[in-house]
């Protein structure tokens, strides 16, 4: 394996950890967004993890099966530089593992207060049904309007 090739997978797994850190600090965000009900800054947030997903499938296409060519070449790499290497890796494996636990509570949390949303209106539609038969059948229709000429 060439030392640019060693070079590729230092810097490209570098890459990929701090994209990954990035969208973790930026999923952490969007949870405390989501409890304060600041959908305009959650929007922004939304953005910028869609703009770090974007890096990342470049970072993949730029570097297509590094993973793969990762697992069959290491043996031929200096010990120092595979053991950061695969440090790197456990890292961003955990971080990854974070996210998508963080991502899976908020979707959940996001469902929860939608689904309570949804009850409350339900609730106001039934009441001004309510509040509208009640009013209808209180007194005949031609009650129902003041006639200031009588």
């Amino acid at each position: 394996m060439s030392e640019l090739s060693v070079s590729d997978f230092l810097t490209t797994f570098k890459t990929r950890r701090k994209f990954c850190r990035a969208l973790l600090e930026l999923s952490r965000q969007q949870r405390a967004l989501i409890d304060e009900d600041d959908y305009t800054q959650l929007l922004i947030i939304l953005g910028r993890k869609q703009r770090i997903l974007g890096h990342l499938d470049d970072l993949k296409r730029e570097h297509p099966g590094l993973l793969e060519r990762w697992k069959t070449g290491r043996s031929g790499i200096d010990p120092e530089v595979c053991d950061d290497c695969e440090h790197i890796l456990a890292e961003t494996e955990t971080i990854l593992s974070e996210l998508v636990h963080k991502e899976s509570t908020s979707t959940e949390h996001m469902n929860r207060r939608r689904d309570a949303t949804r009850k409350q209106l339900q609730s106001l539609t039934q009441g001004t049904e309510v509040n509208q038969a009640y009013r209808n059948n209180l007194a005949p229709a031609t009650s129902r309007h003041l006639d200031v000429n009588r």
